[in-house]
């Protein structure tokens, strides 16, 4: 029997044991140990006590205060009479607090059912042992490993008990830590996609993840070891397990490809890798490993094979792509086409590279192919050297395993609509010259109408100008309009007026006319030709007409023409003004061809500066352009007799052809003027209501300046010109646009809305 004595000054059973051991204790395997104390009789849920250490009077105290545990003495009531100074720092409190307190109370309520039974089976002679969380005073929370056991008398009879706690708080951490890690392995291991194993140093497998045994239809029991053989094909597992062996031997890395029956009895081909897990002295602990399912991958494999073969061997140029133009395949049609090698081409974007004209939006573009499965129609590519593709082509969806590609075949059409172009080319250029040619008919008509009253007068002059302006148009049509001979140009309008060749003497080198100039020239030789038969040199028998050209250097090249008519009447300038000196004068204002006249006593002299051809000169009327209808502005505007219309045109015929329009109107009409420098001056001295301005044969420099001047004036500009050339510009810088051939309504609409008039119905506006 061990008895423990209180300290004096503890008196009420609260603070710590202090005495002397006064009497035998009796131990649980009746041993007696000398002791000083009230405790007889104890024991322990690890079995016997430990009595036999106390061996002196302050053996009690020392064993209990060095134990690292919390050791608590409770009398059979559930009170602390006890506590060591280990207990009281685990529960970051001191006696004082919690002395005489029921050791139950001490517990939460989540934990005070199981306490309490554990103490009640300590207090009926029962050792009891329990884990539970109870924070500390100061709510640190804690897990304890608790022992209670009842302490008893020589007579067995339990008088007090003995709670013994250890803080396990970091071993069940560590313990919660490790089980939630093999939980999150476990998940991950059992949910890849590849099967997973392990295997021991040599090559036995231990471990295999549920993966493995889905596919496989076996258990682990029939898979672990070398039980994983009899799922390989008959054909590949001695090839695979001799393979293994020499792996797990010479510890190199494993990788393999092999088919593995599954569970429905069908075989998938799997990559199998793995890698040894080396321990802390460099020997193999386990090899880890996977098989990975390829057989789509293979198949897709084979299948990109057999379509990059039939790619190769195909003479249409192939391409296969990603969306957005990532080129995965470029076949020799492709090089030969387009220029670019097999190594210049893959990896890069095929739009990138070859730079399609028409396909604005890729992006969309391939989205379309998505949603439609595919695409055909003629591309603009441009090859390696910059010289333009056009192929027929065809863009279809195909499927490479779960990956949608692009396969394109392109046939190259480039001559075909090189073709194309030409005969476009041809039809615009028709086109052209017949507008050309009925603007000038109708210009001629007018002019001679104003100066011939008389219907068979007017019918003679219009004829012989028609058939002067149909000589120009075959020398022309002899050369396909790239250039007019001047000396074949002189000769052909004597030979129409009936002039007598002898009587004519053209002297001067080969120079070749651009088709405008030498338009204009055919009317101005036409005038003066008739005018000398009528009035000058050719209406005496003893006249004659020299004719002599100059060539002049420069940019652009000039030639100089002289007329020179000799032996005819005395000369007086004229007193009104006919069509052919109207003709004359009003030339002097265009950029290529400038007149004077001389009525010299002797003769008319007339000096005509011509620009000549430049070599490689084309048409001025570009029918590449693309044609769109503009908006032509057509309000209503009234003509007005004191209105000034200033004319800016390059081209002769057509300024006549405006300035009629205009007087018929009622509007008086200033130039024409060819550049815009003399427009500037013209508009200095006299301002003009409304200028109207030909764009085609203006250049854009010189249409800016002339805007910008008018702008500050206040000047309404109208634009007149070509269909394509009218959608290039800007049209917001214009009060109205006239598309060509000219309408006499529309012309005199524009006008008038620029004027902001209302357009009066006359019968003889119509």
């Amino acid at each position: 029997m061990v008895r423990l004595r209180k300290s004096r000054r503890d008196t009420q059973g609260r603070g710590r044991l202090r005495g002397k051991i006064g009497r035998k204790l009796m131990t649980t395997d009746s041993q007696k140990v000398d002791t000083a104390g009230s405790v007889q009789h104890v024991e322990t849920g690890a079995g016997t006590g430990t009595q036999s250490a106390f061996n002196g009077a302050d053996a009690n105290w020392q064993f209990f205060e060095a134990s690292p545990d919390g050791v608590k003495i409770l009398d059979c009531d559930g009170r602390l009479i006890f506590v060591n100074h280990n207990g009281l720092k685990a529960l970051e409190a001191d006696f004082e607090t919690i002395g005489s307190r029921r050791w139950i109370e001490l517990w939460p309520d989540a934990s005070r059912a199981e306490v309490e039974a554990a103490f009640n089976e300590a207090r009926a002679g029962t050792p009891s042992r329990f884990t539970a969380l109870r924070p500390t005073l100061k709510g640190t929370p804690r897990w304890w490993d608790v022992v209670i056991s009842p302490i008893k008398d020589r007579d067995g009879k339990v008088i007090s008990l003995m709670s013994i706690s250890r803080d396990v708080t970091p071993s069940l951490q560590l313990a919660d830590t490790l089980k939630r890690s093999e939980q999150q392995f476990q998940a991950l291991a059992n949910n890849i996609a590849q099967l997973a194993w392990m295997a021991d140093p040599d090559g036995n497998l231990f471990w295999l993840n549920q993966r493995w045994l889905d596919y496989t239809g076996s258990t682990l029991e029939t898979s672990l070891g070398d039980g994983w053989r009899v799922f390989h094909h008959p054909e590949h597992v001695a090839r695979v397990v001799d393979k293994w062996r020499r792996c797990t031997a010479e510890g190199r890395i494993w990788e393999d490809l092999f088919p593995l029956r599954g569970a429905e009895g069908r075989y998938r081909w799997f990559l199998s890798r793995a890698m040894p897990v080396r321990d802390a002295d460099g020997e193999i602990a386990f090899w880890c490993g996977t098989n990975t399912d390829v057989t789509d991958a293979r198949r897709q494999s084979q299948r990109l094979r057999k379509l990059a073969r039939i790619i190769e061997l195909s003479h249409e140029a192939m391409l296969v792509r990603e969306r957005g133009g990532r080129i995965l395949m470029w076949n020799r049609g492709c090089e030969e086409l387009f220029g670019f090698s097999r190594a210049e081409a893959m990896t890069k974007s095929s739009f990138e590279l070859l730079k399609p004209r028409n396909l604005q939006d890729p992006e969309a573009f391939d989205a379309a192919i998505g949603k439609n499965g595919s695409w055909s129609g003629e591309v603009h590519y441009a090859a390696k050297d910059g010289l333009d593709v056009w192929v027929d082509s065809r863009q279809e969806l195909i499927n490479i395993g779960e990956k949608d590609l692009i396969l394109e075949t392109n046939r190259d059409i480039t001559e075909r609509r090189q073709a194309d172009q030409v005969r476009a080319l041809l039809v615009a250029e028709l086109n052209h010259r017949v507008k050309n040619t009925l603007a000038v008919v109708q210009s001629i008509a007018a002019q001679t109408a104003r100066s011939n009253s008389d219907p068979k007068k007017f019918v003679a002059r219009f004829n012989a100008r028609l058939q002067s302006l149909a000589a120009a148009h075959n020398i022309l049509s002899d050369v396909t309009w790239s250039g007019a001979p001047i000396g074949d140009l002189i000769k052909s309008q004597i030979s129409v007026m009936g002039g007598e060749a002898d009587r004519i003497d053209p002297r001067g080198p080969p120079v070749d006319l651009p088709p405008q100039t030498a338009q204009q020239l055919a009317l101005i030789l036409h005038e003066l030709t008739s005018n000398a038969l009528e009035h000058g040199a050719l209406s005496e028998p003893g006249g004659k007409i020299e004719i002599e050209w100059t060539p002049k250097d420069g940019s652009p090249p000039m030639v100089e023409l002289t007329w020179r008519e000799i032996g005819g009447p005395a000369v007086k300038p004229p007193v009104g003004r006919g069509f052919g000196l109207t003709l004359i004068e009003r030339s002097r204002a265009l950029p290529n061809i400038k007149t004077s006249i001389d009525f010299e006593p002797g003769g008319v002299v007339v000096h005509v500066l011509l620009q000549a051809r430049t070599a490689g000169e084309g048409d001025l009327f570009n029918p590449g352009e693309r044609l769109l209808r503009p908006r032509i502005l057509q309000p209503r505007s009234p003509r007005s007799a004191e209105r000034r219309i200033l004319i800016m045109d390059g081209s002769l015929k057509r300024a006549l052809l405006l300035e009629d329009m205009l007087e018929m109107a009622g509007f008086t009409v200033a130039g024409p003027i060819a550049t815009a420098d003399a427009a500037i001056a013209e508009l200095s001295q006299t301002p003009a209501d409304v200028v109207a301005l030909d764009v085609d044969e203006i250049g854009d420099t010189e249409i800016t300046r002339l805007l910008i001047d008018v702008a500050k004036r206040g000047i309404p500009c109208i634009a007149i010109g070509t269909s394509g050339r009218l959608a290039q510009i800007k049209a917001g810088a214009f009060s109205a646009l006239v598309a060509k051939p000219i309408e006499r309504e529309s012309f005199l609409r524009a006008v008038s809305a620029s004027l902001n008039d209302d357009l009066e119905d006359d019968d003889d506006l119509i």
